[in-house]
């Protein structure tokens, strides 16, 4: 999550390509440490190398056009990106200095999102029961104490590993957010189902568990009725967290470490 939200922020600043814009350096910063490329200061470069085989591998420089180099050495990045006089006398460094083709893989947004796959698969994903038992606790402690940015961020792991989804925006209902298993019936009409919902103004956490059909207006009604307390709510409150640690638990079947 972190690492998705790091690269969401970072990518509005780095620009499609051909349109210049000032990076959030602070921010790539931040999501290079949690990649496998590591920082090197070569003359005036902020330069981030990943090594495939000895002395050779993969390097972004750090800079507008956030370039990202493949089967090269950070010398010969160094010497391209900031060339000295005494290597500008070469025709071989001059070609190299012109043009980087022979080495670039790609700039901007794709360069971002590239290291942004590689932090990823550092990521141990694995989860067993226990560490399931832990989140639905400390969601359920968050909960208790009504910090709803907590509730959110445990909401939102369970999410993640169901493959939830957020539910349409005309099912929604005043300050609720809605996150739901989201299937087709056999003419095709989406169902969305359980249906968690959250009101981190007021601390109202309610689940409805069998399927509904957003763009069905009698269903909508019924989502409202629940979320705003009108109708009785298939699980709530303190009862939610365990719902969700039962579902992950029965269908996941989660690996143990």
């Amino acid at each position: 999550m972190l690492i998705d939200s790091l690269s969401r922020t970072a990518s509005p600043s780095v620009g499609a390509p051909g349109i210049h814009r000032k990076v959030d350096k602070e921010t790539i910063r931040k999501l290079l440490s949690l990649s496998p490329f590591v920082f090197e200061k070569r003359r005036d470069l902020d330069l981030y190398f990943r090594e495939l085989e000895p002395g050779l591998g993969e390097i972004m420089v750090l800079d507008n056009e956030l370039p990202l180099y493949g089967k090269t050495t950070l010398d010969d990045v160094t010497m391209r990106r900031s060339p000295e006089l005494k290597e500008m006398v070469n025709i071989r460094n001059i070609i190299k200095i012109l043009k980087d083709s022979d080495i670039l893989m790609c700039k901007g947004r794709e360069a971002l999102r590239y290291v942004q796959d590689r932090a990823v698969e550092l990521l141990d994903l694995r989860y067993g029961p226990k560490d399931i038992e832990e989140m639905a606790d400390e969601g359920l402690e968050a909960f208790a104490r009504a910090e709803s940015e907590a509730v959110i961020e445990a909401l939102e792991l369970f999410v993640e590993i169901l493959g939830y989804e957020p539910v349409p925006a005309e099912a929604l209902v005043n300050d609720y957010i809605m996150f739901g298993a989201c299937q087709k019936d056999e003419r095709g009409k989406e169902l969305w189902g359980p249906i968690i919902m959250y009101n981190d103004r007021t601390n109202t956490l309610r689940v409805i568990k069998r399927p509904m059909a957003s763009a069905d207006p009698v269903e909508r009604e019924l989502i409202a009725r629940v979320a705003q307390g009108e109708m009785e709510a298939d699980a709530e409150e303190f009862a939610v967290f365990p719902f969700l640690k039962e579902e992950v638990l029965r269908t996941k079947q989660p690996t143990v470490h």
